[in-house]
Parts: C-alpha cells; sequence; structure tokens
C-alpha cells in the first residue's frame, strides 16, 4: 500500500493499524530502515516476527511508540538520563534500552529484564502508530542476516507473503538502524553505533561507556545487531583499500574479461569492466545509499561485492560496524 511519506493518508492507514491490533504483520517505513512491526503487547504477535524473519530468540526487538510518555508506561524504571536523551534526540534515530515493565512480554526482550524503546522520526510511521494505538515492535523487515530494506520492493524481495502488509513510503533517510543506548546502569553504554554519534550523546549526558565484550552467539543480547554476521549481500562480501581495490580489480581482469564483481567506491577509482557504485563522500549520505548499493548489486547475479574502505574517522563509526558484520 503506497502512502504518500509526508503527508500520510491515516484513511488509507486504518486498515493496517487495525491488522496490527489484532496481531498481523505490518512492514512500513522509518527514518532509518522498514521495520517489521507487530503489537508489542502480544507475545503471539512477537511470535511471527521472529518466526517470518528466521530470528533466533536471543536476538531482541526495539519498541517504537508515539512519544516519550508512551515510553514510560513500557519501563520499570525513568532514568534521568533517558529523558535527556529522549528530549535531545525523540523523535529520531534513536534506541533506549532501559529496565521492562511486565506489561511487555518477555519474548520481545531475548527473556531479559530490559526494553529497547524509540520514537521514529517518520511521518509514515509516526502515522501509523497513531492509528494503531498501540506500541509496535519492529527489527529491521527482512530474512535474518540479510541486508536491511530501505525501500518497500526489498521487502517484498526478501519476506515475500511471509508479511501480510507492506506500507510503502519511499526511500528511507538514514539509512542504516539507529543507535541504541543502554541505561540500565549507572553509566550510559553504546551498544550500536548508529548516526547519533558517541560525540553527541556525550554532549548530553556526559559519560558514555563503549560495549567491551560482545556476547556469545547462543546468549540473549541487550540489542538487536549483535550478531557477527549481519545486514549481508546474498554474495561474498570484502572491505578492502583503494588500492588493494584496483589491484584486485586488474588480477581478475587479466584472467576474463567478464569480472562480474560489483563495486561500491568511495573515490573514483579505476574499477572499468566491473558495476561500481559511487558513494558520497560524507558519512550521512554515505550511510543512507548504503543498503540501497548492496541491495542494487546484489540482484546482478554477481560472483561478488568489493567494497573501498571508507574513512576512519569520526561519524563513521555505524557505516565501519555495518560493513565489518556484513563481511563473509
Amino acid at each position: 500500500m503506497r502512502v504518500s511519506r509526508e503527508t500520510p493518508e491515516r484513511e488509507r492507514l486504518q486498515e493496517a493499524g487495525a491488522a496490527l491490533r489484532a496481531g498481523e504483520l505490518v512492514a512500513f517505513p522509518t527514518e532509518t530502515v522498514y521495520g517489521l512491526g507487530a503489537n508489542a503487547l502480544d507475545a503471539a504477535a512477537i511470535a511471527k516476527i521472529y518466526a517470518a524473519k528466521g530470528r533466533p530468540a536471543n536476538n531482541p526487538l526495539i519498541v517504537h511508540v508515539v512519544d516519550e510518555a508512551q515510553a514510560r508506561g513500557l519501563a520499570a524504571r525513568w532514568p534521568q538520563a533517558a529523558a535527556k536523551l529522549a528530549a535531545a534526540f525523540w523523535p529520531g534515530p534513536l534506541t533506549l534500552v532501559v529496565e521492562r515493565a511486565e506489561v511487555v512480554p518477555e519474548t520481545v526482550s531475548a527473556g531479559l529484564g530490559t526494553v529497547g524503546l524509540r520514537v521514529p522520526a517518520h511521518p509514515v510511521a509516526r502515522a501509523l502508530l497513531e492509528v494503531a494505538g498501540v506500541p509496535v515492535a519492529a527489527p529491521s523487515a527482512n530474512l535474518y542476516t540479510q541486508t536491511s530494506p530501505t525501500r518497500a520492493e526489498h521487502v517484498v524481495k526478501s519476506l515475500g507473503e511471509r508479511v501480510g502488509w507492506v506500507i510503502d513510503g519511499g526511500a528511507t533517510d538514514v539509512g542504516v538502524e539507529s543507535t541504541v543506548v543502554s541505561l540500565v546502569g549507572e553509566v550510559p553504554v553504546l551498544l550500536r553505533p548508529g548516526m547519533v554519534s558517541l560525540e553527541a550523546l556525550r554532549d548530553v549526558v556526559g559519560e558514555v561507556q563503549l560495549l567491551e565484550d560482545m556476547p556469545e552467539e547462543e546468549a540473549p543480547r541487550m540489542s538487536p545487531g549483535l550478531a557477527r554476521k549481519h545486514y549481508a549481500p546474498g554474495v561474498p562480501l570484502k572491505v578492502m583499500s583503494g588500492e588493494a581495490l584496483e589491484e584486485a580489480v586488474a588480477e581478475r581482469r587479466a584472467k576474463s574479461a567478464d569480472i562480474k564483481v560489483g563495486c561500491v567506491v568511495y573515490g573514483a577509482l579505476r574499477v572499468e569492466g566491473t558495476v561500481a557504485v559511487v558513494m558520497p563522500r560524507d558519512a550521512a549520505g554515505y550511510a543512507a545509499g548504503l543498503y540501497e548499493a548492496l541491495h542494487r548489486l546484489d540482484r546482478l547475479g554477481l560472483e561478488a561485492i568489493w567494497v573501498e574502505a571508507p574513512p576512519v574517522k569520526e561519524g563513521w563509526e555505524a557505516v565501519h560496524d555495518r560493513l565489518g558484520r556484513a563481511v563473509s
């Protein structure tokens, strides 16, 4: 169902809202990626998300709400840091992990006593939440470990008939998943980098620690996006320096005129003979186009995707995190 991004037709969203209340799955756009939504207070509906995605039960879901007041109703405790960060970054691409209220099914949170909460900024997501009248748990709307969708057609390609509703609100703006911060301990901990940077978080609440130890692969996680392999296209992906990428392309060309490799390049590299996507040189633009580039190359029947490593500097942490987990 296509709706206007800027002025969503609420009358068209009524049936999708009713579907959410009835325990059905609805895919919808947020400013980060498209989400696969279900009523966050309905354990049976939550089970449908895990089944549709093939997602392991130790990987929690993020709950989307209309405002801070609704978020507080799903938290057992709302620390001062949560109020400060919500005031600074909501609506927006920031998820706050807090102690979970009993009304939230434990399956939302991988059996842990916490829950990740976010107020999305996308007009379609906000309109759907208001029409539905329930908090909506929504991981990315794709099969587990695959590249996250930034367009409705990506959702359809990945999930097909596993989802009954796909709301098309156009391409997403941010393009990578939200920043996730745990507020359970005395000091906030950055669990997953996103486009709300570590520096921006520290400007609001002071000290923010980095996650030191990744959980074991089978252990429950406080945040999605902590699996070793995630966000991956259907063909092998490698990240290398520009010089190494040029050498690899030249070596392939020396062996065959038909290279069948797609390249994602940050600069003007000599990669003739390949399908190349030239990315923006700023972190926000690169992040917004990253998954779209991977989807575009993935559907061409290539043997591999080679990515020129983007710069290692402030603001690029989310891009490096996603590429690092997509590497084969």
